[in-house]
Order: C-alpha cells, then structure tokens, then sequence
C-alpha cells in the first residue's frame, strides 16, 4: 500500500505542475494582446474539455466504487473486523483489504477529476469575466 500512497502522491504532484504551468503560461499570454489571449484560453479549454468528456465513464466508475466501498463499510464492523483477526480469518481480511485498495483508487481518480474541473472553471470564470469587461468599456 505504501507504493500505492507514492504513487499518488507523484501522480497528484505531477497534475497539479502540470496545471500551474499551463496556468502560468495562460497568464503570461493574458497580459499580451487580448484577442490572442481569448483565443489561447479557449484552445487550453476546448483540450481540458474533450479530456473531462474522455475520463467521464472512469469517473463514474470511480463514484460507483466510492458508494460501493461506503455501503461494505457499514457491512463490516469494527466488531467483525476484530472477529476476523481473532480467528485469523485471512480470506474475509485478504477481500476486505482488496476492497480498500479499489476504494483508495477510486478516490485518487475522483481528486484528479475534481482537478480537472476546478482548472476548466478557472478559465471559465476568466472568460466571463473578460466578456463582462469587455462590455462595460464600450460606450
């Protein structure tokens, strides 16, 4: 489990880099000509888009395993959990432990999503923001 928490840890580490620099390198063209800017953030939107669309299925997966791994949760007491242990019950503990791991998993691809999500309403957000602008400076 230890090499799954690195992993994610790197994983994470890795999307949110890649967020900030695609985030910087946005904001530097923001300050050039406006036009060219509007223009490069709805590039850098339509990708994260079709992204977001192509992971919609995993992430629905993954939320189906979240409820999945709730509902066994509350299945399977501390009480039976100690049970189990007490009678060196290793196949339940062995599927309770598969189990957590899926869960764990489908967490990390719920968080990625969610990154995705925050990224696509930062520009979103700029966007609107530039359209309202552009209309209060016009007489």
């Amino acid at each position: 489990m230890g090499q799954r928490i690195d992993q994610f840890c790197e994983d994470l580490r890795v999307k949110l880099t890649n967020i900030d620099n695609n985030m910087n390198a946005l904001k530097s063209k923001v300050g050039g000509e406006a036009r060219q800017a509007e223009q490069e953030v709805r590039k850098h939107l339509d990708k994260l888009q079709t992204q977001i669309t192509r992971e919609r299925a995993k992430l629905s997966a993954a939320q189906a395993e979240l409820k999945k791994w709730a509902d066994e949760k509350e299945a399977a007491t501390d009480k039976m959990v100690a049970e189990w242990k007490a009678k060196h019950d290793a196949n339940r503990l062995k599927s309770r432990a598969d189990r957590a791991e899926r869960y764990a998993a489908a967490a990390m691809v719920v968080a990625m999503a969610a990154l995705d999500e925050a990224e696509n309403a930062s520009l979103q957000a700029w966007l609107a923001r530039r359209d309202a602008e552009s209309v209060q400076s016009k007489p």
